[in-house]
């Protein structure tokens, strides 16, 4: 410890030690150098039993403030906290390595409580409403956290349940010093959780300490020495128009607050910022003559020091895989460590895990990682050269003649190789006529094979591992001289992460065109999707201004719910899965199911929470019976839905969501709705004519505006007051059985002698109507009216079980008596 210090010239370094029960350090080693705080940023700085110490240079040994916070954050996670001097002669325990503590369980009534009419959060609020069924909420969850186990609680609309698990969460940290993780699916609650939610309760509880950080994926933030590259390396990276961008990025850089792509008001150009994001692969960490200033580690440290952790669901998926991978179940891994979650929008959870653990390669992509290996004589290879005709040692001459001789010329041939196998793809998918195509055992039948398509796989596969064996010779020949290591070493993790995603092109092309033994397991399937933006930077110039196919390679698992359940539930103590919309009827075998919660050592507790709103008197709900069903006459029914909506535009006077299932419908639908004049007395919001968040804010500034939108606009929206209405719901939203991903789905349910409509087809629609129907009440003084336009509710032996699963939504016994209950609304000022 002595010597390490003084190889820091005396300046404060932070060690993980072992302290035998006498309390003297028997095996150091040091994890950081500089201020205390960085090492919390640091994943597996110290494990559960070790003792963190670190040296006063002053010789003072009394705990400094921020010395003391990382003491209790850290004695939370199992792990001790000492302070020596310089000599490492005097040791000064500020905490004990903590033995194995007894849970101190939280009272459910007490935390119910604090959400009631007399508690501190009825107090702090401007306007309380009372919610009972919050205050379930927070008791149910309480004794998760007490007792541990899993829970599904789905909570209806206007329950409030980000407080009714925040509160109990923070009352657990409170006692036992022990983190949440609380994982999303969407932006918007991320952003109301640390926007909002988090930062009330940190003033409502006063009476405890509310420490709270958003984590986004490495590639969100911006890397700052990766930025210092790409502006000196400049013309020999980009084409022109990067320069601009870049010196915006670093102006933006002084004073952004997190360094995330969420507080650019002006995205940079997909090719920028795949040269300045920041990459777990590439960054040099306690290294990094940036790190004490990274948005990164900043953010991590930040999660290390907080009670509850915000992330998405893709980034708890990406903890899981490295954990699963490196089995590290117990400390810091991509997310701090952690054994109590809660998953809110839980019916996304298995579509998230299945997206992040797939694979998808596209023409696009891989035309972007070949060129930013060489691209008209410029790019990481010829940034690489330039370096190296600078130097005239022997090593550098004889790397230098490595990379002209064999990288450039194989960077060249792998693209062009990779190109062809993809165009041989787009002409059998034009041949097809098909955007998308399922690939099953009978693809390898396909005469393609015989035409090309086997012949420049293994040509491409091949390529790519011969130029990412001469990336990593290259590489490793430069790193045995310490000396031009360190010159060179931003470019050669630059190398290093391009040679990762190599390999993870080839791993893509071979898993979707070639799975072998694995094939039953995954779902494989080829798009061609038409893209009329011109390509930018991919060393296409020549193919103009025409419209171009981005054709991809896609395969994802089959079945999420093993993995779920062995790598995430069955890791935990309490975890806590809710959402609007979880159950069928009063069930929740479909979501145990999808999650792998149907199995008994995992049995989740469930709970239907009502929402406090009065429908009786708040909603009203019609459904047409003289439409004809929408998969008998799609044309007529399509017709009827839009004439029906422009009529009852004109009873509401605006303020309405007309959703549809489909793109297609919805620039359909407002094409009619311009040549019935509607642009000329409301305004017209069309998904895909703006940003979402764009067409929202406008949808509430106006007041009397009618948006039509398909997905992104059946959850996740929140309208409160009149500027909304009236919900318009084309038909119910069964899944195109088209999709690869429910056709195999379907196909694996026939398999076990299973009926796929009533086990997946029917449940999967009903959860997104529960959606959709939810976007019309926010709050207990909105009113409306929800016209779903499918007939098969009433008619089929099925709609009983659609009707019980949504709110008690009264139904109107005619047309006449709906449009009054709407012109009884009260009228948005202008």
């Amino acid at each position: 410890m002595r010597a390490a210090i003084s190889l820091a010239g005396g300046n404060e370094v932070c060690f993980s030690c072992t302290v035998n029960d006498e309390g003297i350090i028997t095996a150091a080693r040091p994890v950081a150098r500089g201020d205390i705080s960085s090492v919390l940023a640091l994943p597996g700085f110290a494990q559960r039993g070790e003792m963190l110490v670190h040296n006063h240079p002053s010789g003072v040994l009394q705990p400094s403030g921020p010395d003391l916070e990382i003491a209790v954050r850290v004695h939370g996670d199992g792990i001790g906290f000492g302070i020596i001097d310089n000599a490492a002669s005097d040791l000064y325990v500020v905490v004990e390595v903590p033995r194995e503590q007894p849970i101190i369980e939280i009272n459910p009534d007490d935390v119910a409580d604090l959400l009631g009419p007399d508690g501190p959060i009825a107090a702090a609020l401007g306007r309380y409403e009372d919610r009972p069924s919050q205050r379930e909420m927070a008791r149910r969850v309480s004794k998760l956290y007490s007792r541990g186990g899993i829970g599904l609680i789905e909570a209806g609309t206007g329950v409030g349940k980000s407080l009714g698990y925040l509160v109990p969460a923070l009352r657990w940290a409170a006692a036992n010093g022990e983190r949440t993780i609380v994982s999303t699916a969407t932006i918007t609650l991320q952003e109301q959780l640390v926007g909002k939610d988090l930062p009330f309760l940190a003033e409502a509880l006063s009476d405890q300490p509310v420490r709270f950080a958003l984590l986004k994926g490495w590639r969100n933030y911006l890397c700052l020495q990766r930025l210092e590259q790409a502006r000196t390396a400049g013309a020999s990276l980009f084409d022109t128009g990067a320069a601009a961008e870049l010196d915006a990025l670093a102006s933006w850089a002084d004073k952004t607050r997190d360094g995330s792509t969420a507080d650019l008001l002006v995205a940079p150009r997909t090719d920028v910022w795949d040269e300045v994001a920041a990459e777990p692969d590439l960054c040099t960490r306690l290294r990094c003559p940036y790190f004490e200033k990274c948005f990164v580690f900043s953010a991590r440290k930040l999660a290390a020091q907080a009670d509850i952790v915000v992330v998405n669901h893709h980034l708890l998926m990406a903890d899981v895989a490295v954990r699963r991978a490196s089995g590290n179940w117990g400390e810091s891994a991509v997310l701090p460590a952690y054994t109590r979650l809660v998953i809110d929008e839980g019916h996304h959870l298995d579509d998230a895990a299945s997206s992040h653990l797939g694979q998808t390669v596209t023409r696009r992509g891989v035309q972007r990682l070949f060129a930013r290996l060489d691209r008209n004589g410029k790019g990481l290879l010829h940034s690489l050269e330039r370096k190296l005709v600078a130097a005239d040692d022997l090593l550098s001459v004889a790397s230098l003649d490595l990379v002209r001789a064999r990288l450039v010329p194989s960077a060249a041939t792998a693209r062009e190789l990779g190109m062809r196998l993809f165009d041989i793809l787009d002409e059998w998918m034009h041949a097809r006529s098909e955007q998308q195509v399922r690939l099953t055992p009978a693809f390898d039948d396909e005469p393609v094979w015989r035409a090309g398509l086997s012949a420049s796989l293994d040509d491409v596969l091949r390529e790519i591992e011969l130029l990412s064996e001469g990336l990593v010779m290259v590489r490793e020949r430069l790193e045995t001289d310490e000396r031009r290591a360190e010159e060179l070493a931003p470019l050669l993790n630059e190398i290093r992460g391009v040679t990762r995603r190599l390999g993870n092109a080839a791993d893509g092309m071979r898993m979707t065109l070639r799975p072998g033994k694995d094939a039953d397991k995954l779902v494989r399937w080829i798009e061609a999707r038409t893209d009329s933006r011109r390509r930018q930077s991919d060393n296409t110039a020549e193919e103009g201004d025409r419209l171009d196919r981005n054709v991809a390679l896609a395969s994802v698992p089959l079945d999420m719910a093993p993995l779920l359940r062995e790598d995430l539930f069955r890791r935990l103590e309490t975890c806590v899965v809710t959402s609007a919309t979880l159950a069928v009827g009063e069930a929740f075998d479909f979501v145990s199911r999808r999650l792998g919660l149907d199995q008994e050592d995992v049995e989740p507790v469930t709970a239907s929470l009502p929402s406090p709103f009065d429908y009786a008197t708040q909603a009203i709900l019609a459904i047409p019976t003289d439409f004809p069903a929408p998969n008998e006459d799609a044309r007529v029914h399509f017709r009827r839905t839009v004439q029906a909506a422009a009529d009852l535009v004109g009873v509401s006077g605006g303020g309405v969501f007309l959703l549809f299932t489909s793109h297609r419908d919805v620039r359909e639908a407002a094409q009619a709705m311009r040549a019935l004049g509607m642009e000329s007395q409301h305004p017209l919001l069309v998904h895909g004519e703006d940003t979402r968040d764009a067409l929202l804010r406008r949808f509430r500034e106006h007041g009397d505006a009618v948006l039509i939108g398909t997905a992104s606009f059946w959850e996740g929206v929140d309208v409160p007051g009149p500027a909304l209405s009236l919900v318009i719901i084309d038909k119910l939203p069964f899944a195109s059985p088209g999709d690869p991903v429910m056709a195999a789905k379907l196909d694996a349910l026939r398999a076990k002698g299973l009926h796929p409509f009533p086990h997946y087809q029917l449940p999967a629609a009903i959860i997104a109507l529960k959606q959709g129907v939810g976007r019309l009440l926010r709050g207990q003084d909105d009113k409306g009216g929800i016209m779903l336009c499918d007939p098969r509710i009433l008619s089929k032996s099925y709609g009983k079980t659609v009707l019980e699963s949504l709110p008690p939504v009264p139904q109107s016994p005619d047309l006449e008596t709906f449009c009054q209950f709407l012109k009884s609304l009260p009228i948005v000022p202008s």
